[in-house]
């Protein structure tokens, strides 16, 4: 007998609040390992400081929820550390690059010259 199942899930406040202060938190951490944050500066962060008291206020399930997805989206979030980066590293990253890049055309332009003699 072929028989047909329907799951219906509703998500509560809590599952989409563990889940946004989830994003949060692999946010900070993704701005402390790419070091637009410095670690000493946590402590009186307003960000940090709120994530720290939702924290506490949580039970032992949630935080387990949270750590959870907190590891799950850093492994998004960390993918592309360009996306992290301050202003002043991306310039510097960026200089560097076009700097590689016309050494080694200069390089190529001058090694074609010299076949050419």
């Amino acid at each position: 007998m072929d028989e047909v199942r329907f799951v219906h899930r509703e998500e509560t406040f809590n599952d989409v609040a563990v889940r946004e202060l989830a994003k949060s938190q692999a946010k900070c951490l993704c701005f402390l390992q790419f070091k637009r944050c410095v670690k000493e500066k946590c402590i009186n962060c307003a960000s940090g400081q709120r994530i720290r008291n939702c924290k506490n206020c949580m039970n032992d399930y949630d935080r387990e929820r949270l750590n959870n997805y907190t590891s799950e989206y850093y492994i998004i979030y960390s993918r592309n550390p360009m996306a992290w980066m301050s202003h002043k590293q991306f310039v510097r990253s960026y200089n560097r690059f076009v700097f590689v890049l016309i050494f080694f055309i200069f390089l190529i332009l001058g090694s074609i010259g010299l076949a050419a003699l």
